[in-house]
């Protein structure tokens, strides 16, 4: 293959292997000198994916030499905190079974703090009067 592409006579095996060392020495400083350019160059910003997990926004030359968009969290990498979401999970309580002084049944929930801020009133079964009851919600201890 090399001879057809050099167009040339053919080489003694000493030349084709000793050509093809150099061919190999040559791509291994090219390779080098790619790798020292990506980690020169820098991402310019990083996304938390949760689970040890990076997204980077790579830079033009690391995308030219087919670095990966995901890389693991290390040590010295600053990963910022989330912003605290507008789902709230909520405890719903019988008011009934209070009132008696029987056990009183709890169910959890999800509301939307932006949509729903005042406590929410729902009818649930309550397992110990065995009917539904008015459950509402409660604050966490």
């Amino acid at each position: 293959y090399l001879q057809l592409v050099l167009r040339g006579p053919p080489m003694p095996t000493t030349q084709t292997s000793t050509m093809l060392l150099n061919i190999s020495i040559v791509l291994n400083a090219l390779l080098l000198v790619a790798f020292i350019a990506i980690s020169l160059s820098g991402m310019e910003q990083q996304q938390d994916l949760g689970l040890g997990m990076v997204r980077l926004t790579p830079s033009v030359s690391s995308v030219a030499f087919g670095r990966p968009a995901l890389s693991p969290i290390s040590r010295d990498m600053s990963v910022q905190a989330k912003k605290k979401g507008d789902r709230l999970m909520v405890t719903l309580e019988c008011t009934e079974a209070r009132e008696q002084g029987k056990i009183a049944s709890r169910y959890t929930t999800t509301k939307n703090r932006k949509n729903t801020p005042e406590r929410i009133e729902m009818m649930k079964y309550n397992k110990f009067l065995r009917r539904h009851t008015l459950h509402r919600e409660i604050k966490k201890k």
